[in-house]
């Protein structure tokens, strides 16, 4: 850890954290283990995170920037505005389908820290307020009437696909999802 400056060292912590909590759960990984896995010492650790709450918390925004910029380039790759909408599908399900997947780590950690920790649940929220946010975005490119509802009721499928892979390991849940989004679509230029 020796020659990393605080950002740097900030961003390995966060790193190893992520990467523990996933892996093994929130409860199940101690602030030492970060320690020893990270090389940072406990006191400069907790100097960077106060709480194993707030640590959790820097690794779900760090987790929200990556999926939703993974989510946006997977989208970026079509022309056609609906097969942007849906390519938010086709990562869930390239997702579901990787080795190690483990279900959404957002779910995990509201359930594993809960109303105990109201930054977890805050941040937990603004993910899915900016997941939200994106989907919409995208369906405003279509033709639909009302980007707003589109996108919140595609938001619901994109979570609920998300739940059935987590909690029932349905790998097939973001296929179900699209095939539904694409009929929330076509409904929302109806009328």
């Amino acid at each position: 850890m020796d020659g990393l400056v605080d950002g740097e060292r900030l961003a390995h912590v966060v790193a190893v954290a992520d990467d523990l909590f996933f892996t093994h759960g929130v409860h199940a990984v101690t602030m030492q283990r970060i320690r020893t896995e990270s090389g940072v010492p406990l006191k400069k650790l907790y100097g960077m995170f106060p709480s194993k709450d707030e640590l959790l918390a820097a690794c779900l925004v760090r987790r929200d920037r990556i999926a939703r910029d993974a989510i946006a380039e997977r989208a970026e790759r079509s022309d056609d505005p609906v097969e942007r909408v849906l390519a938010v599908f086709d990562f869930l399900d390239d997702w579901f389908n990787r080795p190690g997947f483990h279900g959404c780590v957002f779910a995990g950690a509201f359930g594993e820290a809960g109303a105990a920790a109201p930054i977890v649940v805050d941040t937990v929220q603004a993910h899915k307020q900016r997941l939200r946010e994106l989907i919409t975005a995208l369906a405003a490119d279509t033709d639909v009437r009302d980007p707003a509802a589109v996108g919140a009721q595609l938001a619901v499928l994109f979570d609920g696909a998300m739940a059935i892979a987590t909690f029932t390991g349905d790998t097939t849940a973001a296929r179900h999802a699209r095939l539904a989004a694409r009929a929330v679509l076509e409904a929302g230029v109806e009328g």
